[in-house]
């Protein structure tokens, strides 16, 4: 980002110095996967309606399903394999290979989620590594961010293929800032094709995920033909890198779709899932009993701002799936910080930033807004108000947060805010561990 005095590297060296430094983000994902496993041990298994480990049940039919089977299940709704027997297999299959690693142990399975998570943590290390390598104590809240947020601890924790989603989408995000900032020793290299075939490998993987990362293909659009021209490549072997990335990921992930033509003549199943899906929550549930559309998104906003943060279930109301949340005083506080870290992220706009990192954030912030105009499209049709649909966006995220966060303090105090917000955000894990079980 922007160049630092040496007075103030020398500050938040003078907190962590290098020697510490070299042993912090160990330290930090270690913490991140011993809470999960502590939420993990915590945590019943099984239960579709808890909101920490949301329709766990039914994805583990799924993997059961492979791991006797080894073969795709067909979608019959509630019948057969189980209502998310529509999602794509690639999580499935990986987990199935745990099922028998761990003897068909459900909380075993558990475990390819908390290495998923442990992943999403050290790529935003690796990102704000690689935008500020001057300023590590910002790498190290950001990473903390993402280590001690609660319910994404609680995601990396469940059985599902959220996890194994936002870890793609967070490789995917850092590739991109690897094409961007690529510095090429040799003429030759400007034309190199790794990188775009890289991406398009994740992008492929991702689409065999989870349909959401149909939001991935403009990103990857967007980010080759970036690179590209940053280098000085022509638009003709521009398009053609980009062409390159595409045909890879469809090559890997677009089989899935046809698939989906021939069985059900819905290639990204989306009027399937609302025919199967007909007699849950809607909107329309809200306005026909007198709510305005207003009223329904404040509902919806408010719900999810608080899953964004931490849900849990209960044995009582895992029946409902209610979801059950913390004091309104912690989500006011959350809030509180959330709205500062946001006025420095715009503080910080104003200062000069090398291109590569500014076209990076761009795409970043292009990530998020695709990620929430997807969950808005979801919600005008079904009533999901949960804040782990915007987990895919949780790298630029917490590369946001962290950004403003450090951008409201002075000089002098940075290093002791982000070593507090880091602080802060592991006693919320730690708090949230009691509502637990």
């Amino acid at each position: 980002m922007s160049r630092r005095r040496p007075r103030e590297i020398h500050r938040q060296q003078g907190l962590l110095n290098y020697r510490w430094l070299s042993y912090a983000p160990w330290a930090v994902l270690a913490a991140h996967l011993a809470l999960a496993i502590a939420y993990n041990l915590a945590v019943p298994f099984g239960n579709n309606g808890y909101a920490n480990t949301p329709d766990e049940g039914a994805h583990f039919q799924y993997v059961a399903f492979v791991a006797r089977e080894w073969r795709l299940p067909i979608f019959e709704g509630y019948e057969g394999v189980g209502y998310e027997a529509h999602q794509p297999p690639l999580y499935y299959f990986l987990a199935a290979g745990v099922y028998h690693l761990v003897g068909g142990s459900g909380k075993g399975v558990r475990l390819l989620s908390t290495l998923c998570s442990a992943g999403v943590v050290w790529l935003v290390w690796l990102c704000l590594r690689r935008v500020a390598p001057e300023r590590p104590l910002l790498a190290l809240s950001g990473m903390g961010f993402a280590a001690f947020l609660p319910m994404h601890i609680a995601i990396g924790s469940a059985v599902g293929n959220d996890a194994l989603t936002n870890l793609l989408f967070a490789a995917t995000m850092y590739a991109m800032l690897c094409l961007l900032c690529l510095q090429p020793a040799t003429p030759a290299r400007k034309t190199g094709t790794a990188i775009p075939a890289l991406l398009g490998t994740l992008v492929g993987l991702a689409l065999l995920t989870k349909a959401t990362a149909i939001l991935l293909a403009p990103l990857l659009v967007l980010g080759v033909l970036w690179g590209a021209r940053l280098h000085g490549q022509s638009w003709a072997r521009s398009w053609l890198a980009t062409g390159l990335a595409l045909g890879v990921a469809l090559l890997l992930g677009g089989w899935w779709f046809v698939r989906n033509a021939m069985l059900y003549d819905d290639p990204l199943l989306q009027k399937t899932f609302v025919n199967v899906f007909a007699g849950t929550a809607k909107a329309q549930d809200f306005l026909e009993r007198g709510a305005t559309w207003g009223q329904y998104l404040q509902l919806v906003a408010d719900w999810t701002f608080r899953s964004f943060w931490f849900a849990y279930g209960t044995p009582r109301t895992a029946q409902t799936g209610l979801p059950n949340f913390l004091p309104d005083s912690v989500y006011w506080g959350l809030g509180a910080l959330t709205l500062a870290s946001v006025a420095g992220l715009l503080l910080r706009l104003r200062e000069p930033t090398p291109l590569c990192a500014r076209v990076w954030l761009l795409l970043c912030a292009a990530c998020f807004a695709l990620v929430l105009v997807s969950f808005l499209l979801f919600i005008r049709v079904f009533f999901q108000a949960q804040g782990r649909y915007f987990y895919p966006a949780l790298l630029p995220i917490s590369v946001f947060l962290a950004l403003g966060w450090e951008r409201l303090f002075p000089e002098a105090r940075r290093a002791a805010a982000q070593v507090g917000w880091t602080l802060l955000m592991l006693l919320l894990a730690i708090g949230c561990w009691r509502y637990l079980g």
